[in-house]
């Protein structure tokens, strides 16, 4: 009878084992925030831009061709086009 004591522990371990196995546990998922979709900064042709530009450019230049002299608004205007020039080059340094 001290014989089958030593059997019980056993017994117990192997019958939780089965119980444990047989209980469908539900499966668990970490919910991850989703990222924002990537999204492009900027023009998606800068020569498409770079072409306005000159375009508005050229258009300023003729129409200040016809003048003796120019007045302060035909030289802001052209100031401003310089600017918008230069930051269209430094975004197609990189473009090849």
């Amino acid at each position: 009878m001290l014989l089958a004591l030593f059997f019980v522990p056993a017994l117990v371990a192997i019958a939780m084992l089965l119980v444990r196995w047989r209980r469908v546990e539900p499966v668990r998922v970490l919910a991850e925030a989703v990222p924002p979709p990537a999204t492009v900064s900027g023009e998606l042709d800068p020569f498409a831009s770079l072409d306005l530009l000159l375009a508005e450019l050229e258009g300023a230049t003729v129409r200040i061709d016809g003048a003796d002299e120019l007045d302060e608004t035909s030289v802001l205007e052209l100031e401003q086009l310089a600017d918008k020039l230069e930051a269209a080059a430094t975004t197609l340094e990189g473009v090849h």
